[in-house]
């Protein structure tokens, strides 16, 4: 009998839980979907399923236009795809130059690059508590330690003291999210300038996620600030078409650096290196960069409409609910609904998907300390509207 090359003592990288089993939540998701039950989703992140108007014929023009171009790569990317990131930029304000992008297939991989230049095995970088947990997985699988600083309770604003009382001697960068998925709060130009004053001060490289950039909420559109060309601290700021343009299956994003010199020509040039490693951006989307931003100003119009409209709309349906606040939103697509302190997020969300057919995610799956359900802006406002009320409904019935 042939031996099979499996071997119940095989050691796997610790990288990994042991236990990769979902949790309740996900198995009441689950459950509801395989029996093809009615179903309002309130989660939905991708935009490409969100009844959303694309310029289809556009965008298979230049896709079909860049397919048949030879292949040769440059490690941070094509010119053209680079020159267009950067004009990108100088639409909102900003200027970096095309020499200090690099491009990646998607955000994942750009802070997986960040984590690999910027930290040794089993050194630490520190990202926000609440925000989306994809930071701290990609670390673990980096072997890298990830360790949260809490956006204060009160605000959900980045404080340069939580950052101190959170300082580790090992750590090497701190992250911050911006508009910060799903608290919705946006670095102010005063924040900025205290985080890259913190982390010049100690030699701490600033990563900067802006890849909600262009979803600013209508009382900070004149206000919106970049951390691209901080020159304060060793910056490295994250963006990408899967939101500015409603294209993550085109899996283009980019990495610009800024900072103190000769610092971040050093990093710059480490990160090509690694970037060179893996070559992994097709080249067809980077031919095709420049239409497919170009282009991306329709898609992020719809987006924003939709998202200012569904949370004026949420905000009146629950208006006669102060025990269930929703959260200031300063930027992004997500709305934080709060809920008394006696309910468990989880159960809640379990419980409407149950008896109202709606989905919404619990708040810890964002580290939440409190409990709080989180709903996605970019729903199609009918299917919203319905939901919403739902939400009201079940609120209304659980008062009692």
């Amino acid at each position: 009998m042939r031996r099979s090359w499996y071997s119940p003592s095989m050691r796997l990288s610790s990288r990994l839980s042991d236990d990769l089993e979902p949790n309740d939540f996900f198995r009441a998701m689950e459950k509801h979907r395989a029996q093809a039950l009615p179903l309002l989703d309130l989660t939905i992140s991708n935009p490409t399923q969100a009844g959303l108007e694309y310029p289809q014929e556009d965008i298979q023009t230049a896709l079909a236009e860049a397919a048949g171009h030879s292949y040769q790569p440059d490690p941070k990317g094509l010119p053209a795809a680079r020159n267009a990131v950067a004009e990108y930029y100088q639409d909102h304000g900003y200027g970096p130059t095309p020499e200090s992008i690099v491009l990646t297939s998607g955000t994942s991989e750009g802070y997986a690059f960040l984590f690999k230049l910027l930290c040794d095995p089993g050194q630490a970088i520190l990202f926000p508590k609440p925000s989306y947990p994809l930071v701290e997985l990609i670390a673990e699988l980096e072997g890298v330690v990830a360790r949260p600083y809490p956006l204060a309770v009160k605000d959900r604003r980045w404080h340069v003291a939580d950052l101190f009382e959170n300082l580790t001697t090992d750590a090497r960068a701190v992250v911050a999210v911006s508009p910060n998925n799903p608290t919705g709060s946006m670095l102010t130009g005063k924040e900025l300038r205290e985080l890259s004053g913190f982390c010049a001060s100690r030699q701490l490289a600033l990563i900067v996620d802006e890849v909600f950039l262009d979803y600013p909420s209508p009382e900070r559109e004149g206000d919106v600030v970049s951390a691209v060309g901080n020159p304060d601290a060793l910056t490295f700021t994250l963006g990408g078409l899967s939101k500015s343009c409603g294209l993550p299956q085109m899996k283009l994003s980019w990495i610009t650096v800024s900072g103190p010199q000769p610092e971040a020509r050093q990093a710059l040039s480490r990160l090509e290196f690694i970037a060179d490693a893996f070559l992994s951006v097709g080249t067809p989307v980077q031919q095709a960069a420049p239409v497919l931003l170009a282009l991306g100003k329709q898609v992020r119009e719809q987006i924003h409409r939709r998202i200012n409209a569904n949370d004026a709309l949420l905000r009146e349906i629950l208006r006669e609910y102060p025990e269930a606040p929703i959260a200031p939103r300063e930027g992004g697509w997500y709305a934080v609904i709060g809920l008394p302190a006696e309910n468990d997020d989880e159960d809640l969300a379990i419980n409407l998907l149950e008896s109202r057919s709606v989905l919404v995610q619990p708040g810890f799956l964002y580290d939440y300390d409190d409990p709080v359900i989180v709903v996605s802006l970019i729903t199609p406002e009918a299917e919203f509207r319905e939901g919403a009320q739902r939400i009201r409904d079940y609120l209304r019935t659980s008062r009692k």
